[in-house]
């Protein structure tokens, strides 16, 4: 299946699509998901329990640490959320975001 690039101009860096298995680690836990897309700065995590339901809840602004093969024990913080999971922006990128 390999990786593929996705283009969207108004991204600051490449994104690549990736559909890996990935932990996420807060303070109190550790889930289970799947990283569907990464760049340098950020990346989107889907979660499915049972039906196709996610139900890890995120607070917009926590603090969390993504692990998986392409995105290696980075933490960041949740920007915002889509359908089956969030987006995470990437603490140090090359722009300077925390």
């Amino acid at each position: 299946m390999g990786n593929k690039k996705l283009a969207d101009n108004k991204r600051r860096h490449e994104r690549i699509e990736l559909n890996e298995p990935a932990s996420v680690k807060t303070n109190a836990e550790v889930f289970t998901g799947t990283v569907i897309d990464a760049s340098q700065s950020g990346a989107a995590v889907e979660f499915s329990f049972g039906r196709g339901e996610s139900s890890a809840q995120f607070d917009i602004g926590s603090d969390i640490e993504v692990d998986s093969d392409h995105v290696d024990n980075r933490k960041g913080r949740v920007v915002r959320y889509y359908d089956k999971g969030f987006a995470v922006n990437f603490e140090g990128d090359s722009n300077g975001d925390k």
